[in-house]
């Protein structure tokens, strides 16, 4: 092929549609159609359409010398470059390997590999993600690794430091541990896991340490400054605030309803923190006090419980109460006192600082509303000691006293005042004096001891004359001679010394009234003629006994009571059961006198009926002024005339009833004798 058939169509071309052309050589021709419909060829049977027909004629031998130029130039480059070729034929049909296989692998790595790659890099973001943010939190932790470790100390330090009683580096190191919460908060970011925890388990020791604090005051032997320390502690910590559940079950321990109305009125609903701390710690010594008075307080508890207690028994209960007097005066005392240098001293003594800004107007009128805030809180603190020693007095010391002091003797009483007494005016200096109080209990305590062995010595004067039965005066003896019932006893026998039996002495003036005789003996030295009459020597000795005690210990507002009991349940008693003895034995006596045929019999008789009456009149007209007179005028020094007013209302009846009797008596003798 020449080099002009190289060359592009040109654009003079006549020919543009060369299909004929290319449809007439192929049917004349062996090539196939496919070669001469090939761009190349196109564009060479577009150009030989523009030659001449001389251009057209030599074609063919210009084509032909091509054609054998070509031949022999590929000859003699295969001669001289077969080597070439060889190596060029391996080379290629390799890379034509290379490339079937580069194919296969790049159709292989399309279809399945990528799409396999994509998914398992989809799957491996996913599975790395977790354990990239675990990474990611371990290297902020490495990073942070000493203060996380300081952070997370400060809970067991928190809990060594209570334990061993540090209490102000404990509160220190919540106040760092409040510090940080705070900073978290100030940032804009919720606090981490690490410090919510941390400030839980701060939570956690600090109630520890307030539950230790708290406990300190149920100690019984803590003293003064290590309640002080606790107190001092507790207000630090500052947990008793006006949301503190400590407020809502202050009330609870009121127990009264009535109470808790004025508790509410006084306190209103909110209590400030010092007046919880101030009830905790009352609270706390009250239940000390209880344990220290419990076991000496169940000792007399038992005893009076017990009944009428005989004389070691007594003295056993006033053991057993004087050690509770003396540990009620120590443990009630130590809380006053204790009390009111915690927080009433504190109190009076908190100054209200000033400001150098304000005006001199303005600080006196912040100043007057600060000290009257001051002043009214301090009020609150001091009514809280004051009801509680009211109450330590009404619920320990009053309610043991009151059935323990009655079953005393009378020669016990007086030191039981006397202690009493000292404890009062010690309780004084700090605002507790029951000096009114003990005089109403001892008086109660004196009538009590009075009135029970007054009315024992009666009991036993009116047990000797009891009259006997109907059924035990119907069978008789003789004796001497003379006809006697058989269940009376000879009154000359018992009623009156044998020396005075014939001639028994009686009053020289019947008493006809109560104030008048013996005006003028000593009231505390009995009658001597009560001497010859042995019943009414024991029964005087009996009541001054008894009256002799009272002189130790002698209330003067119970002198109209014991009066009043010595006439009605004493004298009284004695003279009707007395009278109606001495009435029975009168009555039977004429039956005695029919049934004696002897004159010595009635003589007997007669006798016998004069010293029972000598005994009665001796009894109404000796006993009962001397012992009158022996309580008014020789215990309390009063005179006993027609002025003093008190006594009994049924003993003037007696005494009337006896006078009327023995008018009756000596009327009946004026008429047997005419």
């Amino acid at each position: 092929m020449s080099q002009e058939s190289t060359t592009p169509v040109s654009s003079t071309s006549r020919l543009v549609d060369v299909s004929f052309l290319t449809d007439v050589i192929a049917s004349s021709s062996k090539l196939p159609l496919e070669e001469l419909t090939k761009e190349r060829s196109q564009a060479y049977l577009s150009n030989l359409t523009t030659f001449s027909l001389q251009d057209l004629l030599a074609e063919p031998a210009i084509l032909q010398t091509q054609s054998h130029h070509l031949t022999s130039s590929l000859t003699s480059l295969t001669h001289t470059s077969y080597p070439t070729f060889l190596s060029l034929h391996q080379t290629t049909n390799a890379l034509t390997a290379s490339l079937t296989t580069l194919s296969s692998s790049l159709d292989s790595l399309l279809t399945s590999s990528l799409p396999a790659l994509e998914e398992c890099a989809a799957g491996w973001k996913e599975r790395t993600d977790t354990i990239l943010k675990e990474r990611s939190k371990a290297r902020i932790v490495l990073e942070q690794h000493e203060k996380i470790r300081d952070l997370l100390e400060i809970p067991i330090l928190i809990d060594t430091c209570v334990r061993n009683g540090y209490f102000s580096e404990a509160l220190s190191l919540v106040s760092h541990a409040k510090s940080l919460a705070a900073n978290a908060a100030l940032s804009n970011k919720p606090p981490t896991l690490i410090l919510s925890s941390v400030l839980s388990e701060v939570h956690h020791s600090i109630m520890q340490m307030l539950l230790t604090l708290l406990t300190t005051l149920y100690e019984p032997n803590r003293k003064l400054p290590a309640l002080w320390k606790a107190v001092n502690f507790l207000r630090k910590m500052d947990v008793f605030g006006p949301s503190s559940p400590f407020t809502s079950a202050v009330l609870k321990t009121v127990s009264a309803q009535s109470d808790r109305d004025k508790f509410s009125d006084f306190f209103g609903e909110d209590l400030s923190s010092e007046e919880q701390i101030a009830l905790a710690f009352l609270v706390g010594r009250e239940s000390c006090l209880k344990s220290t008075l419990e076991p000496c307080g169940s000792d007399v508890l038992r005893m009076t419980n017990h009944g009428q207690l005989d004389d070691r028994e007594k003295e056993d209960l006033a053991r057993y109460l004087k050690k509770y007097i003396d540990l009620w005066r120590e443990g009630v005392y130590d809380v006053i006192t204790q009390y009111s240098t915690i927080f009433l001293e504190k109190s009076s003594t908190t100054s209200v600082p000033q400001s150098p800004t304000k005006p001199a107007s303005a600080k006196t009128t912040s100043d007057s509303v600060q000290t009257t805030d001051a002043s009214h809180n301090w009020i609150r603190l001091h009514s809280l000691i004051t009801t509680y020693a009211s109450r330590a007095l009404t619920t320990h010391l009053l309610p043991l006293l009151s059935p323990s002091l009655p079953l005393l003797s009378l020669s016990l009483l007086p030191s039981f005042l006397t202690q009493l007494s000292y404890c009062s005016t010690a309780f004084a200096r700090v605002g507790l004096d029951f000096r009114s109080i003990l005089s109403c209990l001892f008086s109660d305590a004196v009538t009590e001891v009075i009135s029970h062995e007054m009315k024992s010595a009666s009991d036993t004067f009116v047990a000797r004359f009891k009259v006997p039965s109907a059924t035990s005066r119907i069978d008789t003896q003789r004796s001497n001679g003379v006809l006697l019932k058989a269940k009376w006893e000879t009154p000359s026998k018992w009623l009156i010394i044998s020396d005075t039996a014939e001639l028994p002495p009686v009053p020289v003036t019947p008493a006809t009234a109560l104030t008048t005789t013996f005006s003028q003996s000593p009231p505390h030295i009995p009658p001597q003629m009560l001497a010859s009459y042995p019943p009414l020597a024991e029964h005087t000795n009996s009541l001054l006994g008894v009256l002799n005690g009272l002189r130790l210990l002698a209330p003067t507002n119970i002198l109209p009571t014991l009066i009043r009991i010595l006439d009605d349940d004493v004298l009284c008693n004695g003279g009707q059961a007395l009278l109606a003895y001495i009435k029975a034995f009168c009555r039977d006596e004429p039956s005695i006198a029919n049934d004696s045929n002897s004159d010595d019999g009635e003589d007997e008789n007669e006798k016998e009926k004069r010293v029972i009456m000598a005994f009665g009149q001796v009894y109404f007209g000796v006993l009962i002024p001397f012992v009158r007179r022996a309580l008014v005028e020789g215990v309390y020094g009063v005179k006993l005339d027609s002025s003093f007013e008190g006594g009994g209302e049924s003993l003037p009846n007696v005494v009337m009833d006896w006078e009327d009797f023995v008018l009756e008596e000596n009327e009946e003798d004026s008429g047997d004798e005419s």
